[in-house]
C-alpha cells in the first residue's frame, strides 16, 4: 500500500545481550584454558592475567597452541642431548666426548658440560685484581652473572674477568670419586653391589625394553637378576627376557647385542 513502510529487522535486545554472554562466555573458556596453569613467578602471573583479561581469544588461543608446540619441541631437543650424552656422543657434533670426574668434553668441537659444587663456592678473578666470591657464575652471551644464596649480586663483562676458580669441598670430592668408580667398574642392577667385587662366574646381563628404548642392567648373581626380572617385567612383549635381540625388531637399539648371549632363568 502507498505511503506503508517496510518493516525493518531490528536486534531484539534479549538477542544482543544473548550474543554479548556468549563472546564472554567463549573469552572465559579460551582464558580458563591457558591459564590453567599460570606462571609461578608473581610478577609474570600478574602480568600474563591482565594480558589475558584484555587480549582477542582467537589471538590467545594462537599463542597457547604456539607455546605448546614450542615446548614439545624444545622438550625433545633435551631428551636428544641428554642421550647423545649418555651414549658417550656430543650433542652438538656427534663427536666422541670424554668424561671427567664433573665434566664431560668434547674434544672435537670444544662443547663441554661440567657440574658445579654443591656445597663449595667459586671465585671470580677480574683483569684488575680484584675478585668476586659466589656460589654459582652464570655464563651470558657477554656477560657473567654472580649468584650467592639465589641472589644475582654482581654483572661483569666478559673482558673483565682473568679467570674462574670453584672451591670443592673434600667429602663432595670423594663422594664423586665413589660414584665414578661405581660407574666405571659396574654395580649391580638389584643390589648395587660392586660388580668387580663379585664372582664373575656369577656375573650376568639383560637387554630390555620397559618403553620404546633398549636398556642395559648387569648383575652379580643370578638371585638378583631372578629378582629384578620378577619385580620388572617387560613391557614391549610378553617374552622380551627371553628374546633374542638381534632378532628382535620391536624396539629402539641402543646397544651392541651381536656377542651377547641370553640367559634362559626356569
Amino acid at each position: 500500500m502507498i505511503g506503508r513502510r517496510r518493516k525493518h529487522h531490528t536486534e531484539k535486545p534479549h538477542e544482543a545481550n544473548a550474543l554479548i554472554d556468549d563472546h564472554e562466555r567463549h573469552r572465559k573458556r579460551v582464558k580458563q584454558s591457558v591459564t590453567t596453569e599460570l606462571p609461578k613467578d608473581e610478577t609474570l602471573k600478574e602480568e600474563f592475567t591482565e594480558l589475558t583479561d584484555i587480549g582477542d581469544p582467537k589471538e590467545i588461543g594462537k599463542a597457547d597452541s604456539e607455546v605448546k608446540v614450542a615446548v614439545s619441541e624444545a622438550t625433545k631437543t633435551d631428551i636428544r642431548t641428554i642421550m647423545l650424552i649418555d651414549q658417550g656422543r656430543c650433542p652438538t657434533c656427534h663427536g666422541r666426548t670424554e668424561r671427567f670426574l664433573f665434566t664431560v668434553v668434547c674434544p672435537s668441537c670444544g662443547w663441554f658440560r661440567r657440574k658445579i659444587p654443591e656445597t663449595g663456592h667459586s671465585v671470580v678473578h677480574l683483569v684488575d685484581g680484584k675478585k668476586i666470591v659466589c656460589d654459582y657464575v652464570h655464563r651470558g652471551s657477554d656477560e657473567y652473572l654472580c649468584i650467592r644464596d639465589g641472589v644475582v649480586i654482581a654483572e661483569i663483562m666478559r673482558t673483565s674477568v682473568f679467570s674462574i676458580e670453584h672451591s670443592w669441598k673434600e667429602n663432595e670430592l670423594e663422594e664423586a670419586r665413589k660414584n665414578a668408580r661405581r660407574l666405571r667398574e659396574g654395580t649391580c642392577a638389584w643390589c648395587e653391589a660392586s660388580i668387580a667385587e663379585a664372582d664373575q662366574k656369577d656375573v650376568s646381563q639383560d637387554y630390555v625394553a620397559f618403553g620404546s628404548l633398549q636398556e642395559h642392567y648387569v648383575f652379580c648373581s643370578e638371585k638378583c637378576q631372578r629378582a629384578f626380572r620378577k619385580q620388572y617385567p617387560s613391557r614391549i612383549h610378553r617374552n622380551c627376557y627371553e628374546t633374542d635381540c638381534n632378532q628382535c625388531n620391536q624396539c629402539i637399539k641402543r646397544f651392541d647385542t651381536r656377542s651377547f648371549e641370553r640367559r634362559i632363568l626356569r
